[in-house]
């Protein structure tokens, strides 16, 4: 079940770990994934458009806002439910 206080309450830390794996990775195109598919706790990682999933790179192309440097991009799914989040900076 994805957990709403934890995107809530943590957004800032979110758009910090964005940002610094985002420079990690040479500035490519990616998104924080946050995985709520194992119970309460979140599993949180970041993917290059490169290294995603083809099914989800797919959604993540179709967007129109993929090139704006003030967005960042959370990938937020569990077992049943899954959406991309625009959050700008």
């Amino acid at each position: 079940m994805i957990q709403e206080n934890f995107l809530k309450e943590n957004k800032e830390k979110l758009k910090q770990i964005y940002i610094k794996e985002r420079l990690l990775n040479y500035g490519k195109l990616g998104a924080l994934f946050i995985d709520f598919s194992k119970g309460i706790n979140a599993n949180v990682y970041f993917l290059t458009l490169d290294n995603m999933p083809k099914n989800i790179q797919e959604q993540f192309v179709k967007k129109k806002n993929l090139q704006q440097e003030n967005t960042i991009f959370l990938y937020v799914f569990d077992q049943n439910t899954s959406y991309i989040m625009d959050v700008l900076v």
